[in-house]
Formats: C-alpha cells, structure tokens, sequence
C-alpha cells in the first residue's frame, strides 16, 4: 500500500509539471464552492496503551499489535475570501483490531495463546474553517473546526475499555494545496483529532492525500 500511495504521488507530481507552466494568470484564490476526496490514516494516541493495560491487569503477558487500515474522506466546501474558506468533511476510519499474543500468568512455560481484544471503527463529521497563508497555485493552509465522533466498539473478552458511543470532537491541522490547473488540486494534509467526554481516550494524529475540484 506505501508503494501505490508513493507511485500515485509521483504520478500527481509528474502531471503538474505542465500544468505548472500554464494558467499563471489564473486566480486561484477566487470564491466559490469545492469538493474533494481523500485517502487518510490515523494513529490513536492513547486507547492502544489502555487494551494492553486492560489486558495485562486480566493476567497475561505479551504483544499487542492494533490494525491502522487506511480510511476515507469527503468533504464540500466554499471559499468567501482569498485567505479563508469554510468546508463540511466525513471522515471513516475503519475496522481497527487490536490482537493479543503472550501467555497466562507470565509463566514462559505455558502454552501461547492468541485472541482478538478490541475492534472498533470511527465516524467523524466536522465543520472546518481553512486559513490560506498564501494564494498562488501553491497555499500552505491552517485549520481548525468540531464536530461529531461516532465510535462503534466491540469489547471483545470484556476488558472495560472505551465503548460505543458519540461526543464532540475538535480537530486541528495544516497542509498544502497544489493546483494542477485552475480547478484541479492535490491535497497534503496533517492534523489531530481531539474527542472529549467519554471518548477523550479516542485521541488520534492523522494524515491525508486527496485530489479537490473547484467549480
């Protein structure tokens, strides 16, 4: 999968190199509405440290290893003002399992054993507004917004960690858009996930590449 997303990256690149050459008199910071699509992942800051915990305290020693599958986003937006916009996104990460393999009781002696602890996926719609530092074919941008986190759970050998349900996130960021052409670009983004409430354990960095359209 690293070497598709670094393949279609080196594509993107290649690409713009004409579209580099054109279109400089086009506005590329002009109002009006977008739309685009992302690839994304997401490293959970805390809730892996809090399974292993969990499992530990029932009597095991071991490895515990957490699936980061790759997720996916959408989002539409308006730009009102050459260093401003405002953006509505959908972020799905998904199906996120985090296995055990170890022992009982920390004997070496004993028979391995291995289970599937903790699986969950989450759903995150924010509203964002993005800060342009620049308004060429190449803008550096922050953001920042909140929303809603669904969290979808399953517990699987009872260990008391976080479980379903839905709380206010905030999320944080910044990035880079490339224009290809003046209604084409490519989108290099970082940023974190904050929920709170009985979610706050659900902390998460994350990244995204993605391709937007303004119309």
């Amino acid at each position: 999968m690293k070497r598709l997303i670094l393949f279609s990256a080196i594509l993107v690149f290649a690409g713009a190199g004409p579209a580099l050459a054109e279109d400089e008199g086009d506005d590329f910071a002009r109002n009006g509405i977008y739309a685009g699509v992302n690839m994304a992942g997401v490293y959970y800051t805390e809730v892996e440290d809090d399974v292993k915990n969990a499992i530990e305290a029932l009597g095991y020693s071991g490895n515990t290893d957490m699936e980061r599958p790759l997720g996916l986003g959408v989002h539409v937006g308006y730009r009102f003002h050459p260093h401003l916009s405002g953006e509505v996104e959908f972020l799905w990460f998904t199906n996120s399992l985090t296995d055990f393999t170890g022992v009982l009781g920390g004997d070496p002696d004993a028979n391995e054993v291995k289970f599937d602890a903790y699986k969950f996926e989450t759903l995150n719609l924010t509203g964002n507004l993005k800060g342009y530092l620049l308004t060429g074919r190449i803008q550096p941008f922050l953001l920042a917004g909140g929303g809603l986190m669904h969290l979808n759970a399953r517990d699987k050998v009872n260990l008391g960690t976080t479980s379903s349900g839905d709380a206010f996130v905030a999320r944080f960021g910044g990035g880079v858009d490339l224009y290809l052409n003046p209604h084409v670009l490519f989108v290099v983004e970082g940023g974190y996930l904050l929920p709170t409430g009985k979610l706050d354990r659900m902390k998460g960095a994350l990244w995204s590449v993605g391709l937007n359209y303004r119309f």
